[in-house]
């Protein structure tokens, strides 16, 4: 009988251990997901990443993606002028720039399309990240302009709770012609 109380109360103790423990984890995974939702709110917008790039660069800026390394983020943004290429990293905190590398522009595209990437009648891109998170419920991560078609594009990959996501966006209109959901 003593052998039987024994292993109920040793039973009892492992699992109210075990309880408290998970508890205690929760609560932690709780507040270090406020801090990360507070760490959001503290960065600079595209838009204002993308000013700083431009004022190191001239040209017309190719994709901007929101990058995490050694738990920094950073903004690293592609700009072009048909000489040269720029990638340039911005602290997303701050907007101190970090690097900027040059390269030769190789390329040989159509002067026409990237006149019309350029277009002035287009929205913008911190209101396309604004539609495409509203569409799937994410985070941005990446964007570029593109021509498609004829038609000016924004492609954004975004990061959802089920995975990630690519939406296409009508740069013109800002209709979401195209949502594609990675697992």
């Amino acid at each position: 009988m003593n052998k039987k109380l024994a292993v109920i109360s040793l039973a009892g103790a492992v699992l109210l251990g075990g309880a408290v423990a998970a508890g205690a984890a929760d609560t932690n995974g709780k507040e270090s997901g406020d801090s990360k939702k507070d760490a959001v709110q503290d960065l600079i917008t595209i838009e204002e990443a993308k000013k700083i790039a431009l004022t190191e660069a001239e040209g017309r800026v190719e994709s901007i993606e929101l990058e995490r390394a050694s738990g920094e983020q950073y903004y690293e943004i592609d700009i072009e002028n048909g000489k040269e290429d720029f990638d340039i990293k911005i602290n997303a905190l701050d907007g101190e720039i970090i690097s900027i590398d040059k390269d030769r522009d190789d390329d040989d595209d159509n002067d026409q399309s990237e006149k019309e990437i350029s277009g002035e009648n287009i929205i913008s891109e911190q209101k396309a990240i604004e539609i495409a998170e509203k569409e799937v419920n994410g985070t941005m991560k990446e964007i570029e302009k593109d021509e498609d078609d004829g038609r000016i594009l924004y492609e954004i990959e975004l990061k959802t709770t089920n995975g990630e996501a690519d939406v296409d966006i009508d740069a013109a209109t800002g209709k979401v012609l195209k949502v594609e959901i990675d697992d």
